[in-house]
């Protein structure tokens, strides 16, 4: 199987993964916009216009898109449909509340036009694959192939090493953030939790790995905002902002709790993907009861999740799990156990056999195409 992939990629980032297996099948395309929802279009575009280019050099017989939300479906839709299998992954369940985008760009008729026009719209969660079918989408034109996490590289089993992020060694517990700095995954209120503990006697050390490699003029206020707040509050020795790290999973490692404060899991993913390398690494999970975690962590549970999504409901969790060690361990045992259900090599075989089945023994040549 040949594969290519089409993908919006910064100069910046084509460096950064330069030498890597990605580089080899990575097809970078350039894409305009100012601003997260300016941005999406250009994306869009740039994905459109990339595949139809592609398409008069060579023939793919599969074209499959990925995003969270239903427009980039449109892309494969440039595939002959004759010569063509045609797919998309949708990553958040349609009508999602919160994020930047308003109802306007999930109108369940137009998403259910977009998807009723491919081979198949693949649903990487229970929660995505009813709110396909509430949106009118048939059944036969779902499939559900789950999202995974690559269990080899995060595992419990990374050396311990001297504390590289965590320098408070005084503090009560370890806490982890990753994402970027948009009020959507809620770092403000963690942030604000974080001052709770500290004033009721509960020293909490929080890393923020923040990232915004797109360069989104709203992730940098959030985090001009984020660090005024630490200033203002004196929070300097409790927090530590990073960016990108050379090796995320030593950084889970040095962790005793990974918070997901996140409002919404409209745009990148109903199972946040930090959830399920936490989970994989036999983290703690402290998550907002948003998008398909409750579902996630429900058996067990895997995790604890907050009463709500303000910084009172955030610290509330966080001193639970400080508190309650013995739960704390029962639960880091169980996020073990619950990430063997998202293994790779299952959703990668339950992907090819799906392949298969619709390729219908045609001259195998693939080409990806994701947001």
């Amino acid at each position: 199987m040949d594969i290519e992939l089409l993908a919006s990629v910064s100069p910046d980032a084509m460096h950064r993964l330069a030498g890597g297996p990605v580089a080899d099948i990575l097809r970078p395309l350039s894409s305009g916009g100012r601003g997260l929802i300016g941005k999406s279009f250009g994306t869009l575009h740039a994905l459109r216009c990339g595949l139809k280019t592609r398409l008069q050099e060579e023939r793919y017989d599969i074209v499959h898109a990925h995003s969270g939300t239903y427009p980039y479906a449109v892309v494969p839709l440039a595939a002959d449909r004759r010569t063509s299998v045609r797919l998309h992954s949708l990553y958040c369940p349609l009508g999602a509340k919160g994020g930047v985008y308003g109802k306007w760009w999930e109108r369940s008729a137009l998403a259910r036009l977009a998807f009723e026009r491919l081979d198949r719209v693949i649903a990487v969660t229970e929660n995505v694959r009813d709110s396909l079918q509430s949106a009118g989408v048939r059944p036969e034109k779902i499939e559900l192939v789950r999202m995974c996490v690559d269990t080899r590289r995060f595992c419990p089993g990374i050396p311990r090493k001297p504390p590289k992020y965590f320098t408070a060694a005084d503090a009560a517990v370890r806490l982890l953030f990753v994402g970027n700095a948009s009020r959507q995954k809620g770092l403000m209120e963690l942030l604000q939790a974080v001052g709770l503990l500290h004033d009721r006697g509960l020293r909490a050390s929080l890393v923020a790995a923040l990232e915004n490699q797109c360069g989104i003029r709203e992730y940098a206020q959030g985090y001009e905002q984020a660090g005024a707040f630490v200033r203002r509050t004196r929070l300097e020795s409790n927090v530590r902002f990073v960016g990108l790290v050379d090796s995320v999973e030593e950084l889970y490692a040095e962790a005793d709790l990974v918070v997901i404060p996140w409002n919404t899991t409209r745009g990148p993913s109903d199972y946040p993907m930090v959830v399920l390398e936490a989970l994989a690494m036999g983290k703690c999970v402290v998550c907002t009861p948003v998008g398909g975690c409750p579902e996630l962590l429900a058996p067990g549970p895997a995790g604890i999740l907050t009463g709500g999504f303000s910084a009172q409901d955030i610290a509330a969790a966080v001193e639970y799990a400080v508190k309650n060690p013995v739960e704390r361990e029962r639960m880091e045992r169980l996020a073990l156990q619950r990430s063997r259900e998202f293994s790779l090599t299952d959703a990668a075989g339950d992907l090819l056999t799906l392949y298969e089945n619709l390729l219908k023994g045609k001259t195998r040549r693939h080409v990806e195409c994701g947001s």
